[in-house]
Parts: structure tokens; sequence; C-alpha cells
């Protein structure tokens, strides 16, 4: 495979947010780089968000620290950060060292670079304590409040491949663990990319978790709040179609929950009639 033959610069720009567990492990990271590849082939600018949430429960299971967890979002103090860092940093270097291996002039950044995702601390969570309602600080945990798209169009337009992973920084320089599929979103929407894709370990948004041909093909906004109440949307769900309709309000064409260890899937769901997951419009 040759550099030339997949350096068509598209102007066509799709977010792919993915971790290690919905590609069916990092040891499956080149499989992965092979699709990313023919979507540059074809004309595409891809642009990858990834986190590594479990890896870093696990690294730090390792280290004998505790996890701490509130409405599905990680309490973030100094040395959560620093282990966060370390370990999406080196998610960071083993997935650009893959998509290289696959010709693509792959860079890897931090969403606090060149001011690319600039984070607000998050609001406290409101849980129910022992003399009634609570609020928990989460720590170093952020929301983007701004992108500056610069840095990615720049790289996009030079042949380049942005590879980012969601510690961000707020105005004071202050680093923060932002939730990568809402980061993806809002990069989507600054960016101007015509699609997000989110890559899960299901096959887009199911109708019975326990069922995993029960695939719902297409969401529209109305109909969140049905799918909510009756149950089907929970969990770790919930936040991956709240940031595809986060991108769709911005602007993004289309958005796509899709299982990322079926074979070729990212380049069918882009080119091909196929619908192998699930379609959120507005």
């Amino acid at each position: 495979m040759s550099q030339s033959s997949i350096d068509n610069q598209g102007d066509r720009k799709v977010i792919i947010k993915f971790g290690g567990s919905s590609i069916g492990g990092m040891d499956q990271i080149d499989k992965f780089s092979e699709q990313i590849a023919e979507m540059k082939r074809r004309g595409l600018a891809p642009v990858i968000l990834h986190g590594g949430g479990p890896e870093i429960t696990e690294e730090m299971n390792h280290m004998g620290l505790p996890v701490k967890k509130v409405g599905g979002l990680r309490i973030t103090d100094d040395t959560t950060l620093a282990i966060a860092k370390s370990v999406l940093s080196r998610i960071n270097d083993r997935v650009v060292v893959s998509l290289r291996k696959s010709g693509l002039k792959a860079i890897g950044l931090a969403g606090s670079e060149a001011n690319m995702l600039m984070a607000k601390k998050k609001d406290p969570v409101i849980v129910n304590g022992p003399n009634g309602p609570e609020k928990v600080d989460l720590g170093h945990v952020g929301e983007v409040a701004d992108v500056d798209p610069r840095a990615v169009q720049l790289l996009c337009a030079e042949g380049f491949l942005p590879v980012i992973y969601s510690i961000c920084a707020d105005h004071n320089g202050r680093l923060m663990n932002v939730n990568a599929d809402t980061a993806a979103a809002a990069l989507a929407a600054g960016i101007g990319a015509s699609d997000i894709i989110l890559v899960t370990e299901v096959p887009g948004v199911l109708r019975s978790f326990e069922d995993i041909t029960s695939t719902i093909p297409s969401i529209r906004s109305q109909e969140l709040e049905e799918l909510a109440s009756s149950g089907i949307l929970k969990d770790g769900m919930i936040p991956k179609v709240e940031a595809c309709f986060i991108a769709l309000r911005g602007g993004v064409r289309n958005a796509h929950i899709i299982c990322g260890t079926t074979p070729n899937s990212l380049v069918d769901q882009l080119f091909s009639e196929k619908n192998l997951g699930t379609k959120l419009t507005l």
C-alpha cells in the first residue's frame, strides 16, 4: 500500500470515536486502522477521538486505588487525573503507530493542545443521601465549552490524520477528564464534520439488550423520550445517543452508532447501502 494511494485530501471530515473494547480489544487495532486507511483512500478526512475508561479502571485496580463513580461519571482527583492522562496517552501512542503502519500520517494529540477542546468544570451531581439530596463534586471532570477547529482543519488540509484523546483544559490551563462521547460530538460540530460514528461493542441501540438482533435501525429526536421512559435507552447507551444529537444539533449531517467488531463496519456504513447499526437524525 503506497502513501500516495491514500493521501487524497478529502473535504468531507468524519469523526470516529472508539474505545479499545469496542473493536474487540487493542490487539485488534490493526484491523481498525485498515478501515480508516480505506476511508482515506475513498476521499474522506477521518479524525479519531478515543477514550479509555476500562483501561483507566484496570490501571487503578492494579495500583490498588479505589474507583469512585457517581451517575456513571468517574470522580477524578489529582491521582486519578494523572493516571487517566498516562493511560490515554499510551493508548494514543498505540493507535498512532498502528495507523502509520497502514500508511497514514497519523498524529496524536490531547484535546487540551492548541486550545482544541476548551473545557469547563462539570457541575456537581445530585444524589440521594441518607438525609436527602446531596451534591457530589466530581473533581477534575469537565465538559466541552468551546472548540477551536483550526489545528484539526490545518492538519487535515495537509493530509494528516489527527488522533485525539479526551484530556482537555479550561481557560486557565487546568486539565480535566472529559467524556469521550460528548467530546467527539462537540469536535464534530466544531470542525463541520459531515458524519460522527460512535463505535461500540454492540450493533447499535438494541430494543432488548439480551438480543443482539434487536437493533433499532433509526432514531429521530422526537422518539427519545419514549425510548428512555420505556427503559430501552439506558446505561452507557444514554450518553452515546445524547452525544449524537449534540452533534446533529450542531450541524453534523449524519450520526451512527455501530459495532466495531463487525468486519468492515465503518466502511460499509458510510459507503454501502447497508445500515449495520443505528442511524440518528433530527
